[in-house]
């Protein structure tokens, strides 16, 4: 007959308590890793397992510890310094745009027709019409025929209106000399002055020769 457990020495003993026991502590310790992620998802939240950070010692100073992931904060940044970009440039074509119809404008007024440009003009500043310009036509087509250039030899009148001296005009413009605006421009202000209208300033030099 075989000897009871009891009756065998300490060192012989069976070993097969322990291995049980030790079986129930890691079934037991699973059951509550499962017990928890069921809790947690009982709960309705996400969890996302993150890598733990451990940290020896003191940080040096000016480290900072940061977590990975998309930079959402830069990237807004980044989309609204776009959309200025494009604003500004926006912005900077319609001035060139503008700056260059403005300089064509410009050189129609300077450089067109001097009578489509005296007819505008003074239609647009003095509310003269049709009859007026015709007296203004017949008066300066006697002084210069239009020319911006023509220049009396003997008096030194200069330009359309025929101004003595022809450095009046610097008045409304300092290109009095070659701009065929700023020389109708002054030559109607001056009719407006001294004749009220470019027919008083006709009559005038029907009967005096000079205006």
């Amino acid at each position: 007959m075989r000897r009871k457990d009891a009756e065998l020495p300490k060192h012989r003993r069976p070993t097969r308590v322990r291995h049980t026991v030790a079986a129930l502590v890691v079934a037991a310790a699973s059951s509550a890793v499962v017990l928890g992620a069921n809790a947690w998802a009982a709960e309705g939240e996400t969890r996302v397992l993150e890598p733990a950070v451990t940290r020896i010692g003191d940080l040096p100073d000016g480290a900072a510890v940061t977590r990975g992931g998309p930079p959402a904060a830069g990237h807004a940044l980044a989309k609204v310094e776009r959309r200025r970009a494009r604003a500004v440039k926006a912005a900077r074509e319609v001035r060139q745009q503008r700056a260059a119809a403005s300089r064509s404008a410009s050189r129609t007024v300077s450089f067109g027709d001097p009578r489509s440009i005296a007819r505008s003009m003074m239609a647009e500043r003095y509310g003269w019409g049709a009859g007026e310009f015709s007296c203004l036509d017949t008066l300066w087509e006697h002084e210069s025929s239009w020319d911006p250039r023509a220049e009396n030899p003997s008096s030194g009148a200069y330009g359309i209106a025929q101004a003595l001296p022809g450095s009046k005009m610097s008045t409304a413009g300092s290109d009095w000399q070659t701009n065929t605006a700023t020389q109708i421009s002054w030559g109607l202000a001056y009719i407006r002055q001294s004749y009220s209208t470019p027919c008083g300033a006709w009559s005038a030099w029907q009967s005096k020769g000079w205006y």
